[in-house]
């Protein structure tokens, strides 16, 4: 009877084993039979039923990439986009090794004009992933692509404090980082808002005044003033009788006025010339120190000290220095451009531009016919003669195909100049560098 039991055993475990067997050779069968049902359903526009095939042939064969992406492209010819997408992103990240899931996204946005939405998935997946090659090449590809934004304007300016200066018919106005008008063109001079969200204006009648965002008066000095500066809570540089002075922040004089020009101040610091000659200054207008220079480089704005940072003439050319006068570095550059409020700063040697950092040691070499300083972690070179962006590892970006090109802004908009049917236009630009 043992004997039998024994047998009966060794029949059943051979059943199972060939039963398991046969699944084994049926599953890829079964799967393709769903595969073939579902590319018959597709041919007739029947992609719901297709799908539902898909996901039966991953029952039977459930590590197949080549399964998932037929139903996620099924999902998308449904009109699905977001189950394509979510099967994509899922896709792409268990099979890193292929590249068919990530492709078929990047795709997918870049032909529906959502390169914004690529590059925030890619930033996500490569903190996740750093070391995926093919998100590295899209990422690379896509980051420096952009959309236009609706702003018709004649000129546009930097983006400073979310302010941009605009003309219309020789009249300024200021709009936001984004092209929506703050103030109307109405003035015959404007600058963009301080930090301390005043606009200097000049009006059609020669008086100048600071308004706030709501297009009213803030600040009004005496008529007596025939040119002001940017304001700042440190001090307003303002001309008097063919001389300059500091105003302080209720407008009233803060020292003498004896500089024949004279820069804005930041971080209490300023520049002054006299006689030919440069110094440092004080809130009040006074020398720092008995340092003399040939020149002081000014950004657009007439700032020279931002970072603590100003670049001065002497005999050998110019020289980091910081407020206290003391030099920073050793290193001399045959020009200059200004540091702004953090990043580095644009210097040239031998006709190139290049980059410093606030320590004074060349961070970018000399490559550029001609650039700005860093803003926001990129900075506008000019290559070939036209302009592109670099970020601060010294890559190309956004390539140079601007004829003139602006600083990127905090919500990484960006003011360039394009040639359109013969003519120069300024156009506004949201840049995907800051999704």
């Amino acid at each position: 009877m043992k004997k039998y039991v024994i047998l009966l055993f060794v029949v059943l475990l051979g059943l199972a084993w060939f039963s398991a067997g046969s699944d084994m050779v049926n599953d890829p069968i079964k799967a393709k039979e769903h595969m073939e049902k579902a590319a018959e359903l597709e041919e007739k526009g029947i992609y719901v039923d297709a799908v539902t095939e898909y996901e039966s042939a991953l029952e039977y064969e459930p590590d197949s990439e080549e399964l998932y992406m037929k139903m996620a492209e099924a999902y998308l010819k449904s009109g699905d986009s977001r189950e394509f997408i979510s099967i994509c992103e899922d896709t792409a990240e268990k099979y890193q090794d292929n590249t068919h899931a990530m492709d078929s996204l990047m795709d997918y946005y870049t032909e529906n004009g959502d390169e914004e939405e690529a590059v925030k998935y890619l930033k996500d997946f490569l903190e996740e992933y750093p070391d995926n090659k093919n998100a590295q090449e899209w990422f690379t590809q896509l980051e420096g692509s952009y959309t236009e934004l609706y702003c018709r304007y004649e000129t546009m300016g930097e983006i400073v404090n979310n302010s941009m200066v605009v003309s219309d018919d020789g009249l300024y106005g200021l709009t936001d980082a984004t092209g929506s008008e703050v103030i109307p063109c109405e003035y015959k001079e404007l600058y963009p808002f301080s930090e301390e969200g005043f606009a200097l204006a000049r009006t059609e009648d020669n008086r100048w005044i600071y308004i706030d965002e709501d297009d009213q008066i803030r600040k009004a000095p005496d008529s007596e003033y025939g040119k002001l500066g940017m304001y700042t809570e440190d001090g307003t540089a303002a001309e008097k009788d063919g001389k300059y002075g500091y105003l302080d922040e209720n407008m009233e004089p803060a020292g003498k006025f004896q500089w024949e020009e004279l820069t804005g101040l930041k971080e209490g610091t300023g520049a002054g010339q006299k006689d030919g000659e440069w110094s440092l200054v004080n809130k009040k207008g006074k020398a720092k120190g008995e340092e003399r220079y040939e020149d002081v480089i000014t950004d657009a704005f007439g700032f020279c000290s931002a970072q603590k940072r100003i670049f001065v003439k002497t005999g050998d050319g110019y020289q980091m220095i910081n407020t206290k006068g003391e030099q920073i570095g050793e290193l001399t550059f045959d020009d200059a451009r200004a540091f702004t409020e953090e990043g580095y700063a644009a210097v040239c040697k031998d006709g190139k531009w290049g980059f410093a950092d606030s320590d004074g040691e060349l961070v970018i070499d000399y490559t550029y016919e001609n650039a700005e300083s860093f803003r926001n972690g990129f900075a506008p070179v000019s290559s070939g003669g036209k302009w592109g962006y670099i970020n601060e590892e010294g890559t190309m970006v956004i390539q140079p195909e601007f004829l003139e090109a602006t600083h990127i802004s905090e919500e990484g908009t960006a003011a360039v100049m394009i040639e359109q049917q013969g003519e120069n236009v300024w156009k506004l630009l949201q840049l995907n560098l800051f999704q």
